[in-house]
């Protein structure tokens, strides 16, 4: 009991590092700045923090670890982008708000754990869930730009650009940083699948069973690959390159923690 008690203060605490980098995005006042390293610098170290502590007795499959992983990956995949990028960082407006809401899922189903994995091969299997969890936080990211390039012609079509204009990249950015964003996701992707199939041959011996978290990676990978070969061919954009991707990381939802929900949650 005294565990979980301070699980829960550690996810609690990692949450409150969310708030105000989002409170500054979502009110159109972020700046890239030092104000704004410094906040992502505690997000990233607060999620980080509880997600370390998953670790502490072996990888944790449960559906919360999953979503604190997430939250961290997709940080500190933020602010690789923003190194590069200097209109990123207003991705925030959209980012924080959707990973708080992961950490408040997170803290409501904290109580559901799934025991660490037996596995033949430990650094093949560590391998997996990086590039997976890698895989993730990006094309998490790539969503994020594909909604704001929703968001952005919305507001342009309607002839109201308000909060979109001041708190989000401009259109062609965000159309920009989706597909780049899209082609990274694609290649950590593919070599989770490959990983993930070389850990079952090890395993087992045999290749995975279609079972449905595998199926929906597939997918979702297939939506992706599709995509950017449409792209190349055709200069797809805008709108309906947007859509693709929201579709494929819909896919990956699925197939990802929201496969753990549904073991841990409802069938758990």
């Amino acid at each position: 009991m005294r565990a979980m008690s301070s699980s829960l203060h550690l996810q609690f605490a990692g949450l409150l590092t969310l708030l105000p980098l989002a409170i500054l995005a979502v009110t159109a006042r972020l700046q890239r700045n030092g104000l704004f390293w410094l906040f992502l610098a505690a997000a990233i170290a607060g999620s980080f923090g509880v997600f370390g502590q998953s670790l502490q007795g072996g990888w944790q499959a449960g559906f919360s670890a999953n979503l604190w992983a997430s939250c961290a990956i997709s940080l500190v995949a933020f602010a690789a982008l923003n190194l590069v990028n200097g209109e990123a960082f207003r991705l925030a407006a959209l980012l924080l708000p959707y990973l708080i809401i992961f950490a408040l899922l997170a803290l409501l189903f904290a109580s559901f754990e799934e025991p660490a994995p037996t596995i033949a091969s430990e650094v093949w299997f560590r391998t997996h869930v990086l590039l997976a969890v890698a895989s993730y936080g990006i094309l998490t990211l790539g969503a994020i730009a594909g909604l704001a390039v929703l968001v952005q012609e919305r507001a342009l079509k309607r002839r109201r650009t308000g909060w979109a204009e001041l708190a989000l990249p401009p259109l062609l950015v965000a159309e920009d940083l989706q597909i780049k964003l899209l082609l990274w996701a694609a290649l950590f992707m593919a070599a989770a699948l490959a990983s993930g199939f070389a850990t079952t041959f090890m395993e087992t011996g045999a290749l995975p069973q279609l079972t449905h978290k595998v199926l929906l990676s597939l997918l979702a990978f297939a939506v992706l690959v599709a995509l950017l070969v449409i792209h190349r061919a055709t200069g797809l954009r805008g709108r309906r390159a947007a859509r693709w991707v929201l579709a494929g990381y819909l896919l990956l939802t699925l197939g990802y923690p929201g496969v753990k929900f549904v073991k841990d949650v409802l069938l758990g």
